[in-house]
């Protein structure tokens, strides 16, 4: 049961929608409702809501973090692994890539 509210807000929206097909994809928007079975409507506010709070986590430093811990965890797997081979020229690599990875931290 949907309050008698938002069902009028979603008939206006649809409506809306289809009145201008080319700023919402609708024949898109349409075949996702029939494959997922959720309104349209839904689907479009969600694409929007998606849409605009992706770039949120890059201005809060969560991008840093992980680009950080894929330069930092992998070198450090490798290395422990290229120790363990005991072969030089491996050696050699991931040691220059630590110098590399210190001067560019710094």
């Amino acid at each position: 049961m949907i309050h008698p509210q938002l069902e009028a807000f979603l008939e206006k929206t649809e409506s809306f929608l289809s009145k201008y097909p080319f700023l919402s994809e609708y024949e898109k928007l349409k075949d996702l409702e029939e494959k997922t079975g959720y309104n349209k409507v839904y689907i479009f506010f969600l694409g929007l809501f998606l849409d605009y709070l992706s770039p949120i986590p890059y201005f809060l430093g969560v991008a840093k973090l992980v680009t950080d811990l894929v330069s930092f965890v992998y070198p450090a797997y490798m290395s422990f692994k290229a120790i363990d081979s005991g072969n030089v020229t491996v050696d050699t690599q991931w040691l220059t890539d630590w110098v590399v990875f210190a001067f560019i931290s710094i």
